[in-house]
């Protein structure tokens, strides 16, 4: 393998055009950036890593890769109802990464900030021994005052979700080599949805234009851990109807050839689709955007599983952690 470019020669070639798009990167010439949020608007700021055969596997296309490590934290925007302004990138990039690979990379990093409007402010270039990583953080803005919270949420709300569920999960097992059964447009689905999270910012908007009260969060890490933590910072409880937790085709398909995968759409990660809680008639003005899927209960810290039998039982935690 040739050798790489040094850190600055990697800059300048491959991500300085990218950030071209917004003054306040200065053209990645300076030790940081300088920006200002519009107006009568508070700044929102995320960040998450991801790791190499962690959090994104290795053998995947690198444009794939880039678009993941920004839409994750679009994705943790959207769940504030902020509209993406900047991100900074630190990338580290294993021994076994060539220069082509981060041309790849970084052209599929800039199609995106091109498709979502974001501007690339600065950031970190660094070779490891260890894995491949990448830490992004993301700037969002947002009406002062007008953020969406995990704290909002009230007995008696309609629990509502985005998009469908489980998708990425299966997706990643089919990308193991499972779920054969499934056809092959079911399964370029469910892939799709692994490789690109499709982050909801328009639906949040929605909600923020409402003016209303709701509680939001993007689900990450699974339905079943994530919604304990809207229960934890609103000190409620939820009851979750199995039957109304929205399905692709291709995931109802596999479903129905394998049982066990409901675990993939209760407990899988990499979803990125917005968990709402809202008074009911808040719910219902966001439409056909949402999905119905439970109630806000009064019974704190306790999520409750309707099952198609029409039981309930305790929904065990079972999202993803990152330290398992």
């Amino acid at each position: 393998m040739a050798a790489r470019s040094g850190e600055f020669d990697l800059i300048a070639r491959h991500f300085a055009p990218i950030a071209q798009r917004d003054p306040a990167a200065l053209s990645l010439k300076d030790d940081a950036a300088v920006f200002t949020p519009p107006t009568g608007c508070e700044v929102v700021v995320t960040t998450d890593a991801l790791v190499s055969d962690v959090h994104f596997r290795n053998l995947d296309a690198p444009e794939l890769i880039a678009k993941k490590v920004l839409r994750v934290n679009l994705s943790d925007l959207a769940a504030m109802g902020a509209t993406p302004l900047g991100v900074v990138l630190t990338a580290g990039y294993g021994p076994d990464v060539s220069e082509d690979w981060i041309e790849r990379f970084a052209k599929g990093f800039g199609e995106d900030c091109a498709a979502y409007s974001v501007a690339l402010m600065g950031g970190d270039t660094v070779g490891t021994p260890g894995p491949t990583f990448f830490s992004l953080t993301a700037f969002g803005y947002i009406a002062t005052g007008r953020a969406l919270r995990r704290d909002q949420a009230r007995p008696g709300d309609l629990l509502a979700v985005t998009g469908t569920l489980g998708d990425a999960a299966i997706g990643l097992s089919v990308l193991a080599g499972d779920c054969n059964d499934l056809d092959d447009a079911a399964r370029d689905h469910l892939k799709d949805r692994y490789w690109l999270p499709r982050p909801r910012i328009d639906i949040a908007k929605s909600c923020i234009s409402l003016g209303k009260r709701f509680a939001a969060m993007d689900i990450s890490d699974g339905l079943a851990g994530d919604c304990r933590k809207i229960c934890a910072a609103s000190n409620v409880g939820m009851t979750i109807d199995r039957m109304k937790i929205p399905l692709s085709n291709a995931a109802a398909q596999a479903v129905e050839h394998d049982e066990h995968r409901w675990q993939n759409v209760l407990a899988g990660g990499d979803d990125y689709e917005l968990l709402i809680a809202g008074a009911p008639d808040y719910v219902a003005a966001l439409g056909d955007q949402v999905t119905v899927i439970g109630t806000v209960t009064d019974k704190v810290g306790q999520v409750e599983l309707i099952g198609p039998d029409g039981k309930m039982a305790e929904l065990a935690p079972g999202g993803f952690d990152h330290f398992r």
